[in-house]
């Protein structure tokens, strides 16, 4: 089930986002600790609190069998900045309806796209959805997905 994420998600929301980089992110971080230190250094639980009640964000968290086993959160701007899933559930369509999720909530504010900046790893699930390739900076893609013509 996916649903808006609440404050008291914090915890898990965290949780399910350093996970994913810890044990998904190899190709990313090769796991090299000052690369994993730098990359983790803001995923607190009072920054994804302070995420989650943002304003001019929305956040989102899948859950299974009653825990929190992925998130998403987008800018009302359509820059979507964090879609993750745990280990446990990679390769079941949970992050694409996370990444639905984030889309949805909006497609209605009149924008054009949405972009974000991905890792190598994630390369080819935003690809599968529809993301077109931009750049590449700093060992991370950017990405855009039209959303009007």
């Amino acid at each position: 089930m996916i649903r808006k994420a609440e404050a008291r998600d914090a915890e898990a929301f965290c949780n399910v986002i350093r996970t994913s980089i810890i044990e998904l992110c190899g190709l990313d971080h090769k796991g090299n600790k000052d690369i994993l230190d730098e990359w983790l250094e803001n995923k607190t639980v009072e920054n994804c609190k302070n995420w989650i009640l943002d304003e001019c964000s929305n956040s989102f968290v899948a859950e299974k069998d009653g825990n929190i086993v992925g998130i998403s959160h987008i800018g009302i701007n359509g820059h979507l900045f964090l879609c993750y899933v745990l280990p446990c559930v990679k390769g079941l369509g949970i992050g694409g309806k996370l990444l639905s999720a984030a889309e949805n909530s909006v497609t209605d504010l009149g924008l054009m796209s949405i972009s974000l900046q991905s890792t190598i790893t994630a390369k080819g699930f935003y690809e599968h959805y529809g993301y077109i390739g931009d750049a590449e900076i700093k060992n991370s893609l950017e990405y855009c997905k039209p959303i009007r013509q």
